[in-house]
């Protein structure tokens, strides 16, 4: 997880590097920035990198010991959107009660303008902050090594607003919102997360959607722009009835979830966006505990996957298929239970590594918690929300 400074030679457009910052117009010769951006991180540390570099240092992550008036809270880096809101929900919790003169939340990467939605945007930083900004604050608090149960986060999920709220002593917060829409006529569907593992299977959608359509609701299934998965859905769907979208980014997902009446969502970005809104709606669960994604105060009603086997029970808590030893699966595809997985003597060898290469085999072939959930446990659900 790198967390790194760098100063540059000559100037750069952060879009130089890939990146459109939100924060940064230039990147300035000679001054320091930090950042968390891995692919960033891998530009700079090749050897045939073409950026000029004075400078290029990992930073420790210094603790924070004694009582401070003002802090940059710092998320961690390749998170997903839904760990973003999270985040930033709790960053918003800890603001409204005062702990700090001044606080804000640095690197958030692509996820700047989803958190301005409700966070003021002078509190938010993208990918880079600079020395003199670090000074403004003098003090860092990075969650995933500050609070010890977010340290496996990218492994092993944890509500992450809820533990640091608990570590904070703060109530959870939520935008104001208007009113929901009593009367249902139009029904979005959430099936496709980054994680095979988490994403529901073609065939309990397929069911779904005849169910719908031949209750006269209208069907909006939203697929997003990942490629594999969005092709393989649209080549396997059996009906042409429904309305297919797919947000090219962010922002035109977000305008589509502040207008959806219900929701059918997996464990995703959509999802926390939607709780965001207090939209109503459904998480079917598979991978990952329902307990650990919702709260009491979000309008969203769930179903956890029921899968058992030998080597694991579903929910196992995994947010991925994982590497180990050079095989990739979960828990029991892998044939090995969460113990010996998280072992010490594993867990060097536990890394994400190139796992995409994966994503086909097991989107195709869904993982026991995916592949058993059944659409008349999911009818009942249905049935109950569209009253």
């Amino acid at each position: 997880m790198p967390f790194f400074s760098f100063i540059l030679i000559k100037n750069y457009l952060p879009s130089e590097l890939v990146i459109l910052d939100s924060n940064t117009e230039i990147l300035l010769r000679k001054k320091k920035y930090f950042c968390k951006n891995t692919k960033i991180w891998n530009i700079f540390s090749k050897k045939n990198n073409k950026f000029e570099l004075d400078n290029l240092s990992y930073e420790k992550n210094i603790k924070i010991k004694n009582k401070v008036n003002k802090i940059i809270f710092c998320l961690p880096p390749n998170i997903g959107a839904g760990d973003a809101i999270e985040y930033g929900l709790s960053f918003k919790a800890i603001e409204k009660k005062g702990l700090y003169e001044n606080i804000c939340l640095a690197f958030c990467s692509e996820y700047y303008k989803i958190l301005s939605v409700f966070i003021n945007p002078k509190k938010i930083y993208s990918d880079f902050v600079s020395e003199d900004q670090i000074n403004e604050y003098k003090n860092l608090f990075h969650f995933t090594s500050e609070i010890e149960s977010l340290k496996l986060q990218k492994y092993q999920r944890e509500n992450i607003e809820l533990n640091i709220n608990n570590f904070f002593n703060v109530n959870n917060y939520r935008p104001s919102v208007k009113k929901l829409k009593n009367k249902i006529s139009r029904i979005s569907i959430f099936p496709i997360s980054k994680s095979p593992i988490r994403t529901l299977s073609v065939h309990l959608i397929n069911d779904i959607n005849k169910y719908l359509l031949n209750k006269n609701y209208t069907v909006d299934l939203i697929l997003g722009n990942n490629d594999l998965t969005s092709n393989y859905f649209l080549k396997n769907l059996e009906t042409n009835l429904i309305n297919i979208y797919n947000p090219s980014n962010l922002n035109e997902l977000n305008n589509y979830i502040k207008n959806i009446e219900l929701g059918i969502f997996c464990d995703s970005g959509p999802l926390h966006l939607a709780k965001i809104y207090r939209k109503k709606g459904l998480l079917i669960s598979t991978s990952v505990d329902s307990n650990n994604i919702l709260n009491k105060e979000d309008n969203i009603t769930f179903y956890n996957s029921e899968f058992e086997s030998q080597y694991c029970s579903a929910p196992c808590g995994l947010t991925n298929i994982i590497n180990l030893q050079n095989q990739h699966g979960c828990f029991d595809t892998l044939k090995k239970n969460k113990n010996y997985v998280f072992n010490k003597s594993n867990f060097s060898l536990f890394n994400r590594g190139n796992l995409q290469k994966s994503y086909k085999f097991f989107t195709e072939n869904p993982v026991g918690c995916v592949k058993s959930i059944k659409f008349e446990n999911i009818k009942t659900f249905i049935d109950q929300l569209v009253r």
